[in-house]
């Protein structure tokens, strides 16, 4: 009970600390509306914003925009992680891979994102520009987060499970699974939101057809800075979402760092087993 009491003030605690956070953003965002930059129609205040947002969400084209961008954001992402596992394996286990790989991470790290948009503009086309841009960007982190994650993995327990023979599929369940998932999950959740950034980005300057950037670039090209900014908190609730949804997959791919999942089990474990012998004493009576 002590331990369900300190988790659920913990979590009070969390929760009263971001909401704090966020009415500072807001404030933030209402005063700059009020501002200069409010008064030429820059930036919308928070009311407006969400006007124009409820109004964008009825509009046909909406879906179509946001599940585009997503889905541009999602297979580039894929590719990243998949080649990042890969060359991070090959590059742990022969040295002479991961010098041959070092130089490709140090240069795509350190390129720079807009002239990297403005170079393959011209040669991978709009359509697939977002997907080239975010891979180039977002790798490199993958990469490296996989290439940690498999070298962090415990050598003695490897040694033993080998001279115990312990079946591969259990080395792998046992042993790197529980070493790498952390790993896994902090690269997969900084690196979606860098992923929906760059491919968004690059939907700006590319303009391929019905996308969140396509239709920032367009209202702010016919003057409507307003739509722009609301697109723009659009592109941060989306962001969001996937954030939280990745959040919660961890939770309970990774029950335990979480107590209070083993707690809620427990729980409904002993609620479930307490049901069962009051039907069966009913029963019986």
């Amino acid at each position: 009970m002590d331990i369900m009491h300190k988790t659920k003030r913990t979590g009070l605690t969390n929760i009263i600390f971001t909401l704090f956070s966020v009415a500072i953003i807001i404030g933030i965002w209402w005063w700059l509306a009020e501002s200069h930059y409010g008064r030429f129609g820059v930036i919308p205040t928070p009311p407006d914003t969400f006007r124009i947002v409820w109004q964008e969400l009825q509009k046909e084209y909406f879906w179509e925009a946001k599940f585009s961008t997503l889905w541009k954001a999602l297979r580039s992402f894929v590719i990243s992680f998949l080649c990042a596992i890969i060359l991070a394996m090959l590059a742990h286990w022969k040295k002479p891979i991961r010098n041959l790989i070092n130089p490709f991470i140090v240069i795509t790290r350190a390129m720079p994102t807009m002239a990297l948009v403005l170079i393959l503009l011209l040669t991978v086309g709009s359509n697939m520009l977002p997907i080239v841009v975010a891979f180039l960007v977002v790798f490199p982190l993958c990469y490296e987060n996989m290439l940690t994650a498999i070298s962090g993995v415990d050598r003695n327990l490897v040694r033993m499970a080998k001279v115990f023979k312990v079946p591969t599929h259990r080395q792998v369940t046992g042993i790197y699974l529980p070493a790498m998932l952390p790993y896994v999950f902090s690269s997969t959740i900084a690196g979606f939101g860098l992923n929906i950034k760059v491919v968004i980005s690059a939907e700006v300057l590319g303009l391929p057809s019905m996308s969140i950037g396509y239709l920032i670039m367009t209202s702010r090209l016919n003057i409507d800075f307003s739509t722009a900014f609301a697109w723009l908190v659009i592109a941060v609730i989306l962001s969001l979402i996937c954030e939280i949804i990745l959040r919660i997959i961890r939770r309970f791919c990774m029950p335990w760092k979480y107590p209070d999942l083993k707690i809620m089990k427990n729980t409904s474990k002993r609620i479930f087993i307490r049901r069962k012998m009051k039907e069966v004493a009913s029963d019986s009576i």
